[in-house]
């Protein structure tokens, strides 16, 4: 045999036993943590006792992650408007009677860590009424404020003068139209 071969099966040999010491090792390790726990866990049944422990029936707060669902009932035109958002940082961690102080003029509907529904009901009419109109040739939308009378809103760049008779004559009687979404498919009409 020749030095090299010789060296091969010592290496191989020192790497076996070490495999072998580290299995040894560690396998007797855990049978002591193993025996270690069991110990753990006896207790001596002379010092048991009757020991009650109370729990603290602490009130529901609000959550930094709760939603606030804030409903508005428009009393004029019979609208409703839902607001979905997260909650201010300033309610966080206040419990319902906190949260119903802060929140006065609120009624509130429903109160849990995740969710806040809260509402109130207002004698205005809601912002979603627009009036489109013309003044001096050109067509404008108007809103009704609180007391219901027209506001200037917004002067298109639409001109009374090219659009159809028919549409001329509405928008001098003035159409009213819920929801921005309404308005502007109007407004699409006569560009």
């Amino acid at each position: 045999m020749n030095k090299r071969s010789i060296m091969l099966i010592l290496f191989v040999l020192v790497f076996l036993a070490s495999i072998g010491v580290g299995y040894f090792y560690l396998h007797t390790r855990n049978d002591q943590k193993k025996s270690a726990k069991v110990e753990e866990n006896i207790t001596n049944p002379k010092t048991i006792t009757n020991e009650y422990i109370t729990t603290d029936q602490s009130e529901e707060k609000v959550s930094p992650n709760a939603n606030l669902v804030a409903t508005i009932y428009y009393g004029k035109c019979g609208h409703s408007k839902i607001d979905i958002e997260e909650v201010p940082r300033e309610v966080v961690n206040l419990s319902e009677d906190e949260f119903k102080e802060r929140f006065d003029d609120w009624k509130v509907d429903f109160f849990s860590e995740k969710q806040i529904s809260i509402s109130k009901e207002v004698a205005n009419i809601c912002p979603d009424h627009y009036i489109v109109g013309s003044a001096d040739g050109i067509v404008n939308i108007y809103k009704m404020n609180e007391e219901g009378e027209e506001e200037l809103y917004e002067t298109t760049n639409i001109y009374l003068e090219y659009l159809p008779e028919e549409d001329q004559q509405e928008i001098e009687k003035k159409i009213e139209v819920i929801g921005r979404e309404n308005l502007n498919a109007l407004l699409e009409n006569y560009d």
